[in-house]
């Protein structure tokens, strides 16, 4: 009997590195294979692994960066 491990958003999204928003935006938007249980997201600790080796985090804006402050200059 295999024995499968589940985890959930804020443990995926430190293997991952990111924000446990992040991790949950890409479970919610299934970009990876998690499911909804009990009103929490959890996804497979195999398939996060073989997620982790193709995602390519993006970084995001300077904190205190805006648009109006970048045309003021």
């Amino acid at each position: 009997m295999t024995k499968i491990t589940l985890l959930s958003a804020s443990e995926a999204a430190k293997r991952l590195g990111v924000h446990s928003k992040t991790a949950s935006r890409l479970m919610r938007l299934q970009r990876m294979g998690a499911v909804k249980v009990a009103n929490r997201w959890v996804v497979e600790e195999a398939i996060l692994e073989e997620f982790a080796k193709t995602y390519v985090a993006r970084e995001g804006r300077p904190k205190g960066w805006s648009p109006k402050r970048k045309a003021e200059r």
